[in-house]
């Protein structure tokens, strides 16, 4: 077993820094408001690509968000932020029919992001290092609506802007996909715990 996927050895390693986010993503907010990435400095922030009729493996990925929110999204030093990768149908409504149909209900701490599709599809790729949404062949759609493949990692930065980490807690395998969460857990409890890591 990978040594970094093993319980209770990562405590005393530093976490890696992947890139800086250096793009600004201007993005509008479940409730219509118009946000910024870049008022989220000198936070916790988890980013996660979402599609409100994803046949994968987007209802992991918001579970995990969920149990996250639910820790710590009482704090003002941490933000959670849902991107959705098909904004012509996530609408700022549907958006929020489906955060609250997950319990998310209204957050500020949790933002469920829409706007244009070019600058969310940047700011995932070119600011998170996630890889882009890439288009399913219409004979390989689970359903009519199946219209793209896209990142389900959840991606960690740190209040400076550094990605420290990329999990991907909807791993085929239910067992690494446990430690993979249990790390996530743990790398945000470190950040939030310590200003300075």
């Amino acid at each position: 077993m990978n040594r970094t996927l093993q319980r209770g050895t990562r405590a005393s390693e530093p976490l890696p820094r992947y890139l800086r986010v250096a793009e600004t993503l201007q993005a509008v907010e479940r409730d219509g408001r118009e946000v910024s990435s870049a008022s989220l400095d000198g936070k916790v922030r988890l980013f996660a690509c979402l599609y409100t009729v994803c046949p994968h493996g987007c209802a992991a990925v918001m579970g995990q968000m969920k149990k996250l929110h639910e820790a710590h999204g009482n704090r003002p030093d941490f933000q959670q932020v849902s991107i959705t990768v098909v904004p012509d149908r996530d609408t700022p409504e549907l958006l929020t029919a489906f955060a609250e149909g997950m319990g998310a209900g209204q957050s500020s701490s949790w933002w469920f992001l829409t706007g244009r599709q070019s600058a969310l599809w940047d700011f995932m790729s070119k600011g998170l290092g996630m890889a882009p949404p890439v288009p399913i062949p219409p004979d390989e759609r689970l359903n009519p609506l199946d219209l793209y493949a896209h990142d389900l990692r959840i991606v960690l930065v740190d209040r400076k802007g550094w990605v420290r980490g990329y999990y991907e807690v909807f791993h085929p395998q239910p067992e690494i996909a446990s430690l993979i969460c249990e790390r996530l857990a743990e790398d945000v409890s470190r950040l939030l715990d310590d200003p300075d890591l």
